[in-house]
């Protein structure tokens, strides 16, 4: 179940994020930017098999699989971060993520939408492109894992208009 995130889920996602990125976003900010205006977030939510069935409607009875932050000012989109549990991944939860925030921008016209993405991470770029998503630039050493320094491949994806 993908629905949009709350102060209550910063927890969880500051623990992802630091699981899985060296960059990560912390609890504090990320509830800072549960504030803003232009933020929109969603979260993957796996029901929790351990729960009786009739529990399964409360997010408490739910685990974080994943989530997508992002902010919309206008028609212009930044992704600031999608993460999948590792034991999600290759599941189709950053698609049916994407899918939900691509829905979610239609409603608000969106046109434009840039990221970033670590050059070694092919699942994340492959599912990019997959979007239609087009490098546009890069940056040198931009991301660090131990000791190797990581080049930041930044996309971009733009609404196709029709032509009469």
């Amino acid at each position: 179940m993908i629905r949009r995130i709350t102060q209550a889920d910063c927890g969880a996602i500051a623990a992802l994020e630091a699981r899985l990125f060296a960059t990560a976003l912390d609890q504090p900010r990320l509830m800072a930017l549960q504030t803003s205006p232009v933020f929109c977030g969603f979260a993957d939510l796996v029901p929790d098999r351990n729960k009786p069935q009739s529990a399964l409607a409360d997010d408490l009875a739910s685990y974080l699989g994943g989530y997508l932050l992002a902010t919309i000012i206008d028609d212009e989109a930044e992704i600031l971060s999608i993460g999948i549990t590792p034991e999600r991944q290759s599941q189709g939860v950053g698609k049916q993520l994407l899918q939900h925030f691509f829905e979610h921008g239609a409603s608000r016209n969106m046109a434009r939408v840039v990221l970033e993405v670590a050059e070694d991470n092919l699942p994340a770029l492959g599912l990019y492109r997959d979007f239609g998503f087009a490098e546009f630039g890069r940056r040198n050493g931009y991301y660090k894992h131990g000791n190797q320094k990581i080049d930041a491949i930044m996309m971009k994806w733009c609404r196709v208009e029709a032509f009469p």
